[in-house]
């Protein structure tokens, strides 16, 4: 529906309730000033832009939540979209790889407007997130698999983009609602935001963090909860997971150093998610782990840093060998996981690549462990380093 004069209101912040469409500021006080349009999604919200000094604002009835729900509802609305034409496998993966080219666009463009000093545009993460559900849903070892490559000198991007993934995939296997996993997409795409104003030569420092250095490292969640609170639009999702994700259940994380049931489930999965992508990326001062090790110092830290049941069900929707990891087969080749078998978890799709008996690399072609007369089995997860493999070309 258009905006018009009489959908358009003027009201005193006072009479702003959740769900309400904002155009604009009208009236603020004091230093930080709010310039972002979008729906209000929680009563912290108004809340926190009283605390910014916000006195009225100008909403537009036709686009709040209630009436958009009510023209969704109409009969004489027409549907949305007609029938997708049904992909095969391989235009799947095709459309998935552009997906996650253009992401890594968003996700940078959205790193260059903060630098630049402006506010978040929260509707180009809300597109870039229904898809990257759809695409969950429609076939997730394909996105899992793309998030694997790495480029040394694109770690904050990356990783932020890969977060978002890792966390809408985790809710899912959860059986969270889908609007619920575009919303922790998004929190994950933003919550390493405030980075952006942490200095080079701390943020990028190879080696280990003076106590100093590491006091500014601890800024960014701050910085970045200040880059949510100059826009509109956030949920209380999308917070969590930026402020909750370097907490930890004993009380040891930061910025609050929250405990047990201080911390909600959105904050507990971020923490897991956020720990699992940076402990198995590459870094230009250092290589990644294996996802399998990754995935034990998560364990490790089960019960008292990390939500116990939740490391479980990480490493269950993950599966035992993840996609995109390497692994070495009773005959002696190494292969690629590329497909997760949920019936059978020790026997997935794999694609060979490479014998440890020759020291050669094989043709490459996909073998299914699980069908029927195949005895290779998976012997142990490998190191790609140690055989001076790169994965990449093979993703």
């Amino acid at each position: 529906m258009a905006t018009t004069r009489t959908t358009l209101r003027r009201l005193p912040l006072a009479e702003l309730r959740p769900g309400m469409f904002v155009t604009r500021i009208l009236q603020q006080q004091g230093e930080t000033q709010l310039s972002q349009s979008g729906l209000v999604g929680s009563r912290e919200q108004v809340q926190q832009m009283a605390r910014l000094g916000v006195l009225a604002v100008e909403v537009d009835l036709a686009r709040g939540r209630q009436a958009v729900q009510e023209a969704n509802a109409s009969p004489e609305t027409p549907p949305k979209t007609p029938n997708k034409p049904k992909l095969t496998k391989a235009q799947h993966k095709e459309r998935i790889r552009r997906l996650y080219q253009e992401a890594k666009g968003v996700q940078g463009k959205l790193f260059d407007q903060l630098k630049a000093g402006e506010p978040v545009a929260i509707a180009p993460l809300e597109a870039l997130a229904d898809e990257l559900v759809d695409s969950i849903f429609e076939h997730t070892d394909a996105l899992l698999c793309l998030s694997r490559i790495r480029e040394k000198d694109s770690y904050l991007m990356e990783h932020s983009l890969n977060v978002g993934i890792h966390l809408a995939n985790f809710g899912r296997h959860l059986g969270l609602p889908r609007q619920v996993l575009k919303e922790l997409a998004i929190g994950g795409m933003l919550h390493d935001t405030g980075k952006i104003m942490i200095p080079d030569a701390v943020l990028h420092k190879p080696g280990r963090l003076t106590e100093e250095e590491f006091a500014i490292m601890k800024t960014h969640v701050h910085l970045g909860q200040q880059i949510l609170d100059a826009s509109l639009g956030f949920s209380p999702i999308m917070r969590s997971v930026l402020s909750g994700h370097h907490e930890r259940l004993d009380g040891k994380g930061y910025p609050a150093g929250l405990t047990g049931d201080e911390l909600d489930q959105f904050a507990r999965m971020a923490s897991v998610v956020d720990v699992y992508d940076a402990l198995t990326a590459d870094r230009c001062y250092k290589p990644g782990m294996p996802a399998s090790h990754a995935l034990r110092i998560l364990l490790q830290g089960a019960g008292h840093q990390f939500d116990g049941p939740l490391v479980a069900q990480f490493i269950k929707c993950l599966g035992i060998y993840p996609v995109g990891s390497l692994v070495k087969l009773d005959s002696g080749r190494l292969a690629l996981v590329m497909e997760r078998n949920d019936k059978a978890p020790l026997q997935p799709l794999v694609k060979i690549l490479y014998s440890t008996k020759s020291s050669a690399y094989l043709e490459v072609r996909l073998l299914d462990l699980a069908r029927s007369g195949e005895t290779d089995r998976i012997e142990t997860a490998a190191d790609p380093r140690q055989y001076g493999i790169d994965l990449t070309p093979f993703l």
